[in-house]
């Protein structure tokens, strides 16, 4: 069970807890704070993975949207070219990482990329070639150009090499990418990696980038590190607090980078098969919402994730995804509606819609009678009428005056419920402090709320 709540509510979390210590095993319960990593574990949002090209399609998933889409695409290029070099060196990425040689360069993972290389094809004597031997001699000479002021005198000939002495058919598309992204004009790359650099930034500042990029051989910390797979497999309970009251954009990325691997982790579970429930609560969804949401919500429930989903307007929904289209077509993805209390005109008008019509009966029945002047005389009539309209099953002006805790549903097979939560208090010590629940009532056409 994973349950993101962006504002942190106490009610939330202790109720979370206790339902832990009741029915499940000790240590069950893991907590994850942004503005309290010492008290919780350390997530890593990018271990799991099948195609290194993963990892990147996660952190253009909670890029700021452009027009023409063509940052974000050299966003994803420029995080995939760090990924498959750090595959090619054996080296796990993390987010550390690739803020590391997205923004101060890829020449350290070239480097390295190149000297495996040249082992692997030149045999381990490759720094004697004369060609090899010439080129560096030149570089440390100065005599080769210097695309960057990180780029090393022996990487100056290594890629030099690379460039005029390896055949075409013999070259490797990782190391291309990378020459190709180490020639780059180094102002321009960083003017278009502009809107990937501050998302970076949020994730791996002070204490944050250690919870969210963990380094396991560090023997300084001992907080748990943990992963959607482990937390599947171990059956935790994951409480995830955004912070998003005095810090909304690393809110908001944190949420949405987890809700990114997350999808992942579900196109895992349909390529590999077998996999056991796992139960999604999001919280003030408006905050969050993202395209792996989105996706989630929409294939999700075949890959064993149930998602529930919590807001407040329609109009706050609309407001993240751009558009009230958008906000019904991601609305459109969810299966049962439980509606309580509701203020706002717009989201009355989609309950009302989601609910239906019925068929409303009305009966009108006359009687009259009236007496002649003459004794005896009398007359009288009687009349029935039935007629028939369709109105709302629910009228939107009682969706604004429902008490709290009561609701109207509209559940899978078509079902219309009236009902009213239980009071839950996680602080109570015997279970007959918990009041009963109120019945359930069905409303069938025709019947008045």
């Amino acid at each position: 069970m994973i349950v993101i709540d962006p504002k942190n509510s106490r009610r939330l979390k202790r109720v979370t807890e206790r339902a832990c210590l009741d029915w499940r095993e000790p240590d069950t319960f893991l907590e994850f704070h942004p503005a309290f990593p010492e008290t919780g574990v350390r997530l890593d949002f990018t271990f799991n993975w099948q195609k290194p090209t993963e990892i990147a399609s996660r952190i253009q998933s909670i890029m700021p949207p452009d027009t023409a889409g063509a940052f974000s695409a050299f966003g994803w290029d420029a995080v995939n070219v760090v990924v498959q070099g750090l595959v090619e060196l054996e080296e796990r990425p993390n987010l550390v990482k690739l803020t590391k040689y997205i923004e101060g360069g890829i020449e350290p993972v070239l480097e390295g990329t190149l000297r495996r290389y040249y082992e692997r094809t030149l045999g381990s004597g490759w720094r004697e070639l004369p060609e090899m031997k010439k080129l560096l001699h030149d570089a440390h000479r100065g005599k080769l150009k210097r695309p960057s002021e990180a780029a090393s005198a022996d990487l100056l000939a290594f890629v030099a090499y690379y460039e005029h002495h390896v055949a075409q058919s013999q070259r490797h598309k990782v190391i291309d990418a990378q020459v190709r992204t180490f020639r780059h004009n180094r102002e321009h790359y960083q003017k278009i990696t502009a809107n990937l650099l501050p998302v970076l930034s949020m994730l791996t500042s002070g204490d944050l980038g250690r919870s969210l990029s963990p380094e396991p051989f560090d023997a300084d910390d001992h907080r748990p590190i943990m992963n959607f797979e482990k937390i599947e497999r171990a059956g935790h309970v994951l409480y995830m607090c955004l912070d998003s009251l005095p810090d909304p954009s690393v809110a908001t990325a944190i949420g949405a980078l987890a809700l990114a691997d997350l999808a992942a982790r579900a196109g895992m579970r349909y390529n590999l098969g077998g996999y056991r429930r796992i139960s999604l609560f999001v919280d003030e969804v408006s905050n969050v919402i993202n395209q792996p949401l989105i996706e989630i919500l929409n294939k999700g429930a075949e890959g064993g994730i149930f998602t529930t989903c919590a807001m407040q307007t329609l109009a706050d929904l609309a407001r993240r995804l751009g558009s009230e289209a958008a906000a019904r077509m991601a609305l459109g993805n969810l299966n049962n509606l439980i509606a309580l209390r509701s203020k706002d005109r717009p989201t009355q008008d989609f309950v009302v819609e989601t609910f239906g019509r019925t068929a409303i009966h009305s009966l009108r029945v006359g009687l009259s009678s009236g007496a002649d002047a003459h004794l005896g005389d009398f007359s009288s009539s009687y009349s029935t009428q039935l007629t028939e309209s369709f109105e709302e099953m629910v009228p939107a002006d009682v969706l604004g005056k429902l008490p709290n805790l009561q609701y109207f549903a509209s559940v899978s097979g078509g079902r219309i419920i009236k009902g009213r939560f239980p009071i839950l208090d996680p602080d109570a010590t015997a279970p007959a402090a918990t009041p009963r629940p109120r019945p359930v009532r069905e409303l069938s056409p025709g019947q008045a709320p």
